[in-house]
């Protein structure tokens, strides 16, 4: 069988939404697929451009290595694989974008390993959501959502999902948008690890936790805003909201220089609904709404999320 899933990119509720408020994310159409073929063999063969051939075995499951996000995967339907599998995988994600390609290889994973177990994939992002904080830590899984629902999503954490990993009837709020107008975004060159830039706004938050939660809280009220733009068709709307979403990030502190020029220059672009940080800050991607500017790339919102073709 062939298993595939989307990347994903941000458009509102960046750091928020790790704690409880909503976010807008989208699917694009860069996908990872995975054409597996069962082995007798009780173990993983995986095969991919991003790294040397690799054969694990399935009892026990070791998660380590390059391939650690479909090893991780693998071990959540440990109990239930009936047999071994052949994976190769292959992108067509652009790396310089920043598309959520781990997200992708995540759900796409999950789904070939359901898929084999015999077990449902309604369940599967609580499952992705454990496998990338297990690895990673933390996350908010929007972009899990978005790989596996496809289209562009209102999404938000339950209660019960903020930290560690989920319990297994945990849900997460994902909602459906209308399809949005264009969309685009523009490299800024360089990538700071999203750990880096948590990491910096925690040592910033010391002694400043009440001022924080604060901005977190209007971050939160304006995604809100650009959900009930979004909903109505409102792109003007959205695209206001996106504007002021990027002035509460330059707050929190993650749009640097390169990006505050990227962004300036966008706006002076006629026909340009809004633009702002596409992503943790201090790097990646600047998004634009609307009229594409000079620089950036255009992008397609994937109609659907996992797809799975025996």
């Amino acid at each position: 069988m062939k298993v595939s899933a989307p990347g994903s990119i941000m458009i509102t509720g960046e750091h928020a939404v790790v704690y409880g408020h909503a976010a807008i994310v989208a699917a694009v159409e860069q996908r990872i697929t995975i054409e597996v073929t069962p082995l007798a063999e009780r173990q993983l063969e995986i095969l991919s451009d991003i790294a040397p051939p690799a054969t694990v075995p399935l009892d026990p499951i070791v998660v380590e290595g390059p391939y650690r996000f479909v090893l991780a995967a693998a071990a959540r339907f440990a109990g239930h694989l009936p047999c071994g599998a052949r994976l190769e995988i292959s992108s067509e994600i652009d790396p310089t974008l920043g598309l959520g390609s781990s997200a992708a290889v995540t759900v796409a994973a999950l789904g070939a390993f359901a898929r084999l177990s015999g077990v449902p994939t309604e369940g599967l992002h609580a499952d992705a959501l454990a496998v990338v904080r297990r690895i990673q830590g933390r996350g908010s899984g929007a972009d899990l959502a978005a790989s596996l629902k496809g289209g562009m999503n209102a999404y938000r954490l339950g209660a019960d999902m903020l930290t560690g990993a989920p319990p297994e009837t945990a849900r997460a709020r994902i909602d459906r948008l209308p399809m949005p107008p264009a969309l685009s975004l523009r490299y800024a060159g360089y990538k700071t690890p999203t750990g880096e830039v948590l990491a910096r706004i925690a040592a910033a938050m010391e002694g400043r936790e009440a001022e924080f939660a604060a901005l977190y809280d209007r971050m939160g009220d304006c995604a809100a805003t650009a959900i009930a733009a979004a909903g109505r068709g409102d792109w003007a709307g959205l695209g206001a909201a996106l504007s002021v979403y990027q002035g509460l990030m330059a707050e929190l502190g993650v749009c640097d220089d390169t990006l505050g020029r990227i962004i300036a220059e966008a706006k002076t672009t006629p026909g340009l609904l809004g633009a702002k940080i596409s992503g943790s800050g201090l790097g990646d991607c600047v998004l634009a709404l609307g009229a594409r500017p000079e620089g950036f790339t255009p992008v397609a919102v994937a109609e659907e999320g996992l797809k799975i073709d025996d």
